[in-house]
């Protein structure tokens, strides 16, 4: 048992090293954005998400750059058409120095790290919601209405995703607090309840 627990907390230190190195690269690419121009932070993080999400999308690519048994030079050569093609200047700077540091498995990290310090500036909040089906307009600005009123000087970012299995109503998650007004989630608690008494009776 004292080792599985070691392991863990090794697993745990590791991972948040991690971040805490995505942090840094993050906030070291803000930086340059900054220095590039007005709208140059915002433009590369919405490139930077798209790049890092295409990445992570595709199986075969997100093992090779995480793969310690291919080097540097050989990933940094096979990204460089793909940046040549679409990326700015900072995307390949900061594709670059994670290319040369042997850090390309930090990507995804650094996208939500940087993602993370421009919603902080800008007074953002990401939001996610799941819903059995999709929302129509008047029910993302009835929500949205909420949340503003919840929320105060923050503005939310919708991210929502459709889970028929929900049955009906929503999951709304703002950080670590989360509402569940979903019917399976209704379902589930009456199911509880019932075998509550009946085993109250028994």
């Amino acid at each position: 048992m004292a080792n599985v627990e070691t392991t863990h907390e090794t697993v745990l230190d590791a991972a948040a090293a991690r971040s805490r190195l995505a942090r840094v690269y993050a906030a070291a690419l803000l930086v340059a954005a900054d220095k590039s121009g007005p709208k140059a932070a915002e433009e590369v993080g919405a490139e930077l998400t798209a790049f890092a999400r295409a990445a992570a999308g595709n199986p075969g690519v997100a093992a090779f750059l995480a793969s310690p048994a291919v080097g540097k030079k050989k990933k940094a050569a096979a990204l460089a058409p793909v940046l040549q093609r679409h990326g700015s200047e900072l995307l390949r700077g900061l594709v670059g120095t994670l290319a040369s540091n042997s850090r390309l498995d930090l990507l995804r990290g650094v996208a939500a790290a940087f993602a993370q310090l421009l919603d902080d500036r800008s007074g953002r909040v990401r939001v996610k919601v799941t819903a059995a089906v999709p929302l129509t307009g008047a029910q993302t600005d009835a929500l949205l209405a909420n949340l503003r009123a919840s929320l105060g000087n923050q503005e939310p970012v919708l991210d929502v995703r459709v889970d028929p299995d929900l049955l009906g109503g929503l999951v709304v998650q703002v950080g670590d607090a989360v509402v569940d007004t979903s019917v399976r989630s209704r379902l589930q608690s009456l199911r509880t309840l019932l075998l509550e008494k009946g085993t109250s009776n028994g």
